[in-house]
């Protein structure tokens, strides 16, 4: 191994923190990150971090990049060629950025797939795909469309969302008079809320707000987690205060796997893919699809303190690179 060329991985994302002392402000994240370079090295890959804005499209080259080295944060200014770009961009950027994208991946690797995330990545695209197996959700345009939608779902409280997104952030959850009170950024969604307060059918503890999420990699069940909102929360959203525990693939419900069947074989036009999806459960005990996240975040692991998961999930995503 010692006498073959080491592999370089460039984990993408947006903005400019080369001023910053360190990169990544989620403390459990970079964390996870630090993790990860360290377990590259230990299989001959070089493993960076670099904004987006320091691809040169010309050359297929990053001008400079972050490391995590010996301990420590290092800026890398030197060209680096990747062999696998791992794309951590946001969600939002996605239309913008899908021609710089493009062109990355017709030299290099780019995991997700540019078009694979240009699919599924908005909210809209995923109801459109997969409503069958979701709470009833509406698009709404302008206010006029948020008050015809409003009145056309049953739920005592609705859930408001942007298109794309993830972490929780710009979701609203509230009775219609809370909901018409916002001021939203159009377009968004207005979905029915899924009521249950005793989480994952056989798993979950009495009483507790709490969905699963099961991450995939190439379309294989890697890990299921269940995050459970904080008291008085109904947010299960790791950045929104959410705990979570690890969920055995062996004690996810059976009708919550021939939903997933369902969806991933929509999914396997892809080869390679990595993604999370996310259900709530009804007073039934019967599992709704939520929400797809085509950038899950290694937080989610840190925070389980899993060393044996942690390395599960980096071998995983590594075979990428073959």
């Amino acid at each position: 191994m010692e006498n073959e060329k080491s592999k370089n991985i460039v984990v993408i994302y947006t903005g400019d923190d080369w001023d910053r002392e360190i990169p990544i402000s989620y403390e459990e994240t970079r964390r996870a990150f630090e993790k990860w370079h360290t377990m590259a090295l230990e299989k001959n890959i070089q493993m960076y971090r670099a904004s987006v804005d320091w691809y040169d499209i010309k050359k297929n080259i990053f001008i400079k990049a972050w490391a995590f080295r010996s301990g420590k944060w290092q800026r890398v200014e030197k060209e680096i060629t990747a062999d696998l770009i791992y794309d951590k961009t946001p969600g939002s950027s996605e239309h913008k950025l899908f021609d710089l994208k493009m062109a990355m991946a017709s030299n290099s690797i780019v995991f997700n797939n540019p078009l694979f995330r240009a699919m599924v990545d908005s909210k809209l695209s995923q109801y459109a795909l997969f409503s069958e197996y979701m709470p009833k959700t509406f698009v709404a345009m302008n206010l006029n469309d948020l008050k015809i939608a409003i009145e056309k779902i049953k739920t005592s409280k609705i859930v408001a969302k942007p298109l794309q997104g993830s972490g929780g952030f710009g979701i609203v959850i509230g009775n219609k008079e809370t909901i018409l009170k916002e001021k939203f950024i159009y377009p968004m969604l207005l979905q029915e809320f899924v009521k249950n307060e005793n989480g994952i059918p056989g798993f979950s503890e009495k009483g507790e707000l709490a969905d699963l999420r099961i991450t995939y990699i190439n379309h294989q069940p890697l890990y299921a987690l269940s995050r459970i909102a904080q008291g008085g929360s109904l947010f299960t959203n790791m950045h929104q205060g959410a705990t979570s525990k690890r969920v055995p693939l062996e004690k996810i419900p059976q009708s919550v796997l021939d939903v997933t069947e369902k969806i991933t074989a929509k999914l396997k036009m892809f080869a390679r893919a990595q993604y999370s999806l996310d259900f709530f459960f009804n007073e039934k005990g019967e599992p709704l699809f939520i929400e797809m996240n085509s950038v899950p975040g290694l937080c989610l692991i840190e925070a389980l303190n899993d060393k044996e998961l942690q390395q599960k999930d980096f071998d995983a995503f590594i075979e990428n690179i073959a």
